[in-house]
């Protein structure tokens, strides 16, 4: 078998995304899934739980409810992280555009896998959105009428903020809204890092007859700085696929159509 090498940072982060989807893992399962020793991947539970990232269990591992982000990702460091499911999760979005609809697409990573899309479609849509470059994706499909609201550009996240948009979506009222987040947490709403970007996420939902967020399986149980508005304010959260069954039902007796998508990377939307 050839072993292939990890970089310290790189076999942590993937311990964590491990936990993010099954919950738990044993010591043993993990020098398996990732050619390394015991000690290796005791020293590696014993950082990550000093860091306040999981927590040390007999035997093993798991992942800590609504655990804080300390840092924001940029979005170029986000975009190749989970990319198979942000593009399942877009697929089974796309299923949901109905020909002459509004949508707003905030300026997350999974949105930008929806607006390609669109691009690759011929369906006729008005998109507007706060993320400028996803323009050149929407602009292949020469049925659909696109909008970018203007204001300040964010470096981190390349996402338009502030009031002069926040004042630009509130003269809108669209079919539908599709916002990503950091975080997603049943007692703490949907959670950013950032003031602003919880402010203009927030003004994106209210704008939509829809709202509907797109999220992978790690941003849930975690909590960020900055709330954007209790998770009762959306209407579905559309996903990859969550293990755990109390968060399920703690969503949906909050009244959210939580959707575990079943595309196929391939399928066509």
């Amino acid at each position: 078998m050839q072993v292939i090498y990890m970089m310290p940072e790189e076999r942590r982060l993937k311990i964590l995304e491990i936990l993010y989807k099954d919950r738990r893992a044993t010591v043993v399962d993990l020098c398996e899934r990732l050619n390394s020793s015991e000690a290796t991947i005791r020293r590696d539970l014993t950082m990550l739980e000093d860091g306040g990232k999981l927590e040390r269990v007999y035997g093993g591992a798991i992942i800590r409810s609504n655990v804080p982000l300390e840092k924001e990702d940029t979005f170029n460091e986000k975009e190749g992280i989970y990319l198979l499911e942000k593009k399942q999760i877009a697929r089974t979005a796309f299923s949901y555009l109905r020909e002459n609809d509004s949508i707003f697409l905030d300026g997350g990573t999974t949105t930008l896998e929806l607006a390609k899309l669109i691009g690759r479609s011929r369906i006729k849509i008005t998109v507007f959105t706060n993320a400028p470059h996803f323009s050149q994706f929407i602009a292949s499909n020469p049925k659909a009428e696109q909008y970018i609201i203007g204001g300040k550009i964010r470096n981190n996240t390349l996402a338009v903020v502030g009031q002069v948009a926040i004042d630009a979506i509130r003269r809108f009222r669209l079919d539908k809204v599709f916002i990503g987040v950091n975080a997603i947490s049943v007692e703490y709403g949907l959670t950013t890092p950032d003031f602003e970007e919880a402010e203009i996420k927030r003004a994106i939902l209210d704008r939509g007859r829809e709202r509907i967020v797109l999220a992978d399986v790690s941003k849930f149980n975690k909590v960020a700085l900055c709330q954007i508005a209790p998770v009762s304010s959306v209407d579905k959260i559309i996903t990859s696929s969550i293990e755990d069954m109390d968060t399920k039902n703690q969503l949906m007796e909050h009244g959210i159509d939580l959707i575990e998508s079943q595309h196929k990377i391939g399928e066509v939307g």
